[in-house]
């Protein structure tokens, strides 16, 4: 837990709801941050445009700040080449963090993708892993109910920085899959559930999409069962690979879970002209697409689309294994 001492926001942040809290620390951070400043005044200049994909809509975003993380090298000989930028050794001085419960600290994301966008950093080291922060994960989200959603990338499905565990949270109801669900959105197979949690299946707009909506427990309890059911479908000796998100709408808490096939589609190593540079995360894979270039972003068409969700989305014949796992291990309670 060393050198985080020196990267503490002032005390006035810790006090009172922790959503209203979050917004303030942010707005303060961003006054004493010119990199951040900057970064908050280019979003101004962004550029999106939307496509219907299926029952749902995917935005375009042009960020050009965003070309970092997008074509980050994630093997294990760049990573240990750099220093990691998650670590409080290697924080500029004016970036400070906000205490969240014992192990995790929020930063503001000098690379945002919207307005309000944050980083929740483990105090260790260590390699990026769902399950030693899931239950953070619910407890940040049940906290900053109507404020924030709450995400995580996998190791090799968008992170960024594989090598240091953390999470990330955007400002809640922003993005296509969210306000689909407030639509009227639930998902076209209902998998099972009980009094505390309703779990649905939805494979359109060439996603493979877990719906979770309930308590706390009953969410917590519903994750657990598909993380199960989803590595007995694909294997492997780590985590299976997967994008989440979690927001708390009132008492209710929803999690979108994005079971995931390749790291990155195709199109991203193919050979100019054919490149696009497009690798999703957590807030791609729910309909905020983010792109570097502003050639991507002015070709890319609903086929191409198609295509790379398809490509970096888990398998259709994984994924009726695994919703049959899911549905069998809800049903076992």
């Amino acid at each position: 837990m060393s050198g985080w001492s020196d990267h503490q926001a002032p005390d006035r942040f810790a006090a009172g709801p922790l959503g209203p809290q979050v917004r303030a620390f942010h707005r303060w951070q961003a006054g004493c941050w010119p990199r951040l400043a900057d970064a908050l005044d280019a979003l101004d200049r962004v550029e999106t445009r939307e496509i219907a994909l299926g029952s749902r809509r995917v935005t375009l975003q042009w960020n050009p700040g965003r070309v970092a993380s997008t074509t980050a090298r994630v093997d294990e000989a760049s990573l240990r080449a750099r220093p990691c930028f998650l670590c409080p050794a290697n924080l500029p001085p004016e970036e400070v963090g906000l205490p969240v419960g014992d192990e995790l600290v929020l930063l503001a994301n000098p690379a945002p993708i919207l307005p309000l966008h944050l980083v929740a950093a483990h105090r260790r080291h260590t390699p990026q892993r769902l399950a030693p922060v899931l239950d953070d994960a619910i407890d940040l989200a049940a906290a900053t109910a109507d404020h924030l959603t709450v995400f995580y990338n996998g190791p090799t499905c968008g992170a960024s920085a594989p090598d240091h565990i953390h999470l990330q949270a955007v400002e809640a109801g922003w993005l296509p899959d969210e306000r689909w669900l407030d639509g009227g959105g639930r998902g076209e197979r209902r998998l099972g559930g009980d009094g505390e949690l309703e779990v649905r299946s939805e494979r359109g707009s060439s996603r493979v999409l877990t719906i979770l909506r309930g308590t706390r427990a009953g969410v917590g309890r519903g994750l657990r069962a598909a993380l199960a059911a989803l590595d007995d479908a694909v294997g492997g000796d780590e985590e299976p690979p997967v994008n989440l998100l979690l927001t708390g709408r009132g008492e209710e808490l929803v999690a979108l879970l994005y079971p995931r096939g390749a790291h990155r589609p195709r199109c991203y190593d193919a050979p100019e002209p054919d490149t696009c540079l497009i690798s999703p995360g957590a807030l791609d894979m729910a309909g905020l697409v983010i792109t570097v270039r502003r050639r991507d972003h002015e070709a890319v068409d609903a086929a191409r689309l198609a295509e790379i969700f398809g490509e970096t989305s888990l398998a259709p014949a994984a994924a009726e294994t695994y919703e049959r796992t899911l549905e069998r291990r809800l049903a076992d309670g």
